[in-house]
């Protein structure tokens, strides 16, 4: 700006040091501050950062089957032989709202006393202390419940408050997200660099 080329090395330590004790204060700059503001840290990485940009409510299976607590096992293991590739289903209380999840494994050790099959109430044998996703939530998120759990569904509900359900997340949903959100990046990348290369020439 000056034209004065004495003062490049006092404005390259100055530059430095601006930097240094910006970062001390605020991780962002100014590039990366948009980013952070929409839940996006660039700093751990391209992987991560796609995966946090997903919201759970583009990846779920809205057409969930789910059965009343009040059920008897019976009606359960009927729900499980029509199901296509479910393994756990949403048990709901009178109002829809969800109380627990069953699946397969909470039935198996009274899969053959018929009287206990009717007598059994699914709310009895569900699993009440259950994980859940909303749709605001990402599959970073989703992602690291799926490992810690070693499941293969999660539950997606409205709000906790409010535990209606509006789906399941799948972990193959998820990968599948991924991989749609990549080759998407991927083909605008593409898409500008092709562009760039034609304003050029």
């Amino acid at each position: 700006m000056t034209g004065n080329y004495m003062i490049i090395i006092p404005v390259m330590l100055t530059s430095i040091l601006g930097t240094v004790t910006a970062t001390k204060f605020y991780h962002d700059s100014i590039d990366t501050v948009d980013f952070t503001r929409e839940g996006i840290n660039i700093h751990e990485g391209r992987e991560v950062a796609i995966m946090k940009s997903i919201k759970v409510g583009k990846a779920i299976t809205e057409d969930v089957d789910f059965i009343s607590e009040n059920a008897n096992i019976n009606h359960l293991l009927e729900l499980f032989r029509m199901a296509k590739d479910s393994f756990y289903f949403p048990v709901v209380n009178e109002r829809g709202r969800m109380v627990g999840v069953v699946s397969m494994q909470d039935v198996k050790n009274i899969l053959h006393d018929e009287e206990q099959r009717v007598c059994y109430l699914v709310g009895a044998i569900c699993s009440r202390d259950v994980i859940s996703l909303t749709p605001d939530d990402n599959l970073y998120e989703a992602m690291q419940l799926f490992d810690l759990k070693g499941i293969e569904e999660i539950p997606v509900v409205e709000s906790r408050e409010d535990p209606w359900v509006l789906g399941m997340l799948k972990r193959r949903d998820v990968i599948a997200a991924y991989n749609h959100e990549v080759l998407k990046r991927g083909i605008s990348e593409k898409a500008d660099s092709i562009r760039m290369v034609c304003s050029t020439s």
